[in-house]
């Protein structure tokens, strides 16, 4: 091996050091606090995501009545299609809840 050779190797090996040690460093993203941080902010907003989908639920039903009073059917399918994303909205904030919950508990509160 020539000096250039080694001189490249010595280098990858700091630089990757540094790389290493500044990744498992306390204060890194992926500590504990930044952790239970992003878990409390996930129950927060699948509590917010569930709540707008009830509200879309709620809203789009009493569109679909209406509809159904005056006889529009424009209305009624844009109540039901609202209702739909309602309730998708609502699963995926009780989803976003839940993995919330899970990282909580992983780490032991």
């Amino acid at each position: 091996m020539d000096n250039k050779s080694i001189t490249l190797v010595i280098a990858a090996l700091v630089i990757g050091g540094l790389i290493g040690y500044t990744i498992g460093a306390p204060g890194s993203a992926f500590s504990n606090d930044y952790m239970r941080e992003t878990a409390s902010f996930m129950n927060s907003g699948g509590t917010n995501m569930e709540q707008m989908g009830q509200m879309m639920i709620s809203g789009g039903q009493m569109m679909r009545q209406k509809g159904q009073k005056y006889d529009d059917q424009e209305m009624m399918q844009r109540g039901l299609e609202l209702e739909e994303n309602g309730q998708t909205l609502e699963d995926n904030g009780n989803n976003m809840m839940n993995r919330g919950n899970g990282m909580i508990n992983m780490m032991g509160r």
